[in-house]
This record gives C-alpha cells, structure tokens and sequence, in this order.
C-alpha cells in the first residue's frame, strides 16, 4: 500500500469519527452530567463518614473526587476550545503538551482552594461575597483567553507588517583604518559555535522557539487553570461545615489529577490529529504555502478567541445584572 493511500485511508478515518462524534456526543454529555449528580451525593456521603471510619472512607473520598475530575472535563468548556487552538497550531512536542495540561489543572484546584480558603476559611465572608469574587476570577480567565488571541493575532500579523515596512538606505560613515602596528598586535579569531571564548554571539533555534513557546504556553494555562472546577468548590465548602476541611483540600487536589489526566487524553488526541494532517499536507502544500496557511489559521482562531472571550466576559455581566434584578 502506497503511503498515499494510506494517508486517503487516515482521511476517512478521520472524518468518520468526526461524524460519530457528532451524533454521540450528546448522548456522552448526558450520561457524563448524570454521573456527576451522583458523585456530587458519593462525595458528601463519604465527608460523613470520615468521623466514623476515617480511612476506609477517606481512601473513597479521594478515589470518587479522582473520578469526578475525570468525568467532569469530559464536558464542554472554553478550556478545551484553547487547548485545541493552542495544540493545533504551535509547534508542541509531547513533554510540552503534558506539561501544559498538568499545569492547567493544577492551578485550577489551587484556585479553588485560595479563594475558599482566603475568603471563607480566614476572613469568613459570606457566599454572596464569595460568588462575586469567584464571578471576577473567571472574568480574568475570559480577558486571559482575549489576551491569547490577540497576541496570536499580532504573531500572524507582523510578518506582513514588516514585510510591508520601507527599507532604511544604508549610510555608511567615515572608515577610520587601523594601523598596521595594531593590527599585528590583534589575535586573529574565528568566532563559531564551539568556539570557546567564552562569548554567546546568537541565541540558537531552539532559545528563540522556548521565547516564543512560554509566552503561549502560560497565556493558555493561566487561561484555563484560573476558572476553578465547580465540584472543587463545593467539597471544599461541604469539608469546611463538616469541620474537615484538610480532606476537602485533599479531595480537590484529587479533582485536579483526575482533571489533568482527561485533558492529558484529549491533547494527546489533538497532537496526533496535528502530526497526521502535518503529514498529509506536505503531498500537497509547499513548506511556503504551509507556512501561509498556519497564519492565516492563527489569524482566524485569534479573531475567534477574541470574539469568544469577549461574549464570555460580557454575557458574565448580564447574567450578574440578571440576579440583581431578581433580588
């Protein structure tokens, strides 16, 4: 079989798990909001328990909380919509790739933890108070998520900028020579990469990658980890009624893993979707149309991000406006 037909046959796959996707997804998503429901009751019935039987029910608040995480991201949710644009269009490798997904995660439960444990734990303020502070935090994930796209808009953007730039004509001064004396004086060297005088003359491919590589990769992660799971948020309060508040900080680092884990799943899917299509596509596309066509993607997915976060941040202040009015 010629590699050709394979890369039709990888084609065909591919859009017909697209297609499946379609029609099962919603059957997957009612199951899996099913399946929180009754986590969500596993979750406050093994909180109960501890004082009972602390470590039989402990080692079940912590496996439940592992599993909740796990179905709870199987949902849709902006973070996964970034994840995707970011794994799809960036030159990422697998260690970076779980490294991101880890981080996010992470930072989601320590999230959920500091604002519990600032506002109610040590300052014990009201819910209400909570709610608004929690509703500010998600705003600074959607103007994170503005952010990215803009500045993927500006990477997609300058290269026609500076192409489009005048050229500044050369002025070339007065050469004073050097003298002879002094140039026999002068050790002639020959700079080079291993040359070892000791002097760094350019930043390697690699160096200039990594700069371009932490400014997304944080704006993603940030983006992401600083809208805090809601299940978090609610063992951390029940823990803290109980008066056990240690295991619900326990149980939401759990969350986290178990979080961490599906979104380790799904980027690994999105990589090797990105790596087979990069495949495809040089039968194609030339490295320069290749090239063009990653631009115009990040122009579009950056326009697209913006849009998004700018409806998420605005629809956040209506719904906020909703309440008030209610009240």
């Amino acid at each position: 079989m010629s590699v050709k037909i394979q890369h039709w046959l990888w084609i065909a796959v591919a859009c017909s798990l697209i297609f499946a996707i379609y029609f099962i997804y919603p059957y997957l998503l009612w199951e899996v909001v099913e399946w929180q429901k009754t986590f969500n009751l596993e979750l406050s019935n093994a909180l109960k328990m501890i004082h009972q039987a602390p470590q039989q029910a402990g080692f079940s608040l912590m496996l439940i909380s592992f599993l909740y995480g796990i179905f709870h991201a199987v949902g849709p949710g902006h973070g996964k919509f970034i994840l995707t644009s970011y794994l799809s269009l960036e030159k990422t490798k697998l260690p970076q790739t779980l490294r991101v997904t880890l981080l996010s995660a992470v930072i989601q439960g320590l999230v959920a933890i500091a604002l519990v444990t600032i506002l109610v734990v040590i300052f014990t303020l009201s819910r209400s108070y909570f709610n608004v502070t929690l509703k500010w935090v998600e705003r600074g994930s959607f103007l994170l998520m503005i952010l990215f796209g803009s500045y993927w808009l500006w990477q997609s953007l300058r290269p026609m900028l500076q192409k489009n730039q005048p050229k500044r004509p050369l002025v070339i001064r007065k050469i004073q020579p050097l003298s002879s004396s002094y140039l026999a004086l002068m050790p002639i060297h020959q700079h080079s990469e291993n040359c070892g005088c000791g002097h760094k003359h350019l930043p390697s491919a690699k160096e200039m990658e990594n700069i371009q590589d932490w400014k997304s990769m944080w704006l993603v992660v940030f983006s992401i980890g600083l809208r805090p799971c809601s299940g978090a948020i609610l063992v951390l309060f029940l823990a803290y009624t109980l008066d056990l508040y240690i295991w619900g900080v326990a149980s939401a680092m759990m969350m986290a893993m178990g979080t961490a884990l599906t979104l380790s799943g799904f980027a690994c899917l999105v990589l090797f979707a990105r790596n087979k299509a990069i495949q495809t596509s040089h039968w194609y596309l030339s490295v320069q149309q290749s090239k063009r066509l990653v631009l115009v993607l990040k122009l579009l997915m950056g326009l697209l991000l913006i849009g998004l976060g700018i409806t998420l941040f605005h629809s956040s202040f209506i719904e906020t406006s909703t309440i008030l009015f209610k009240r």
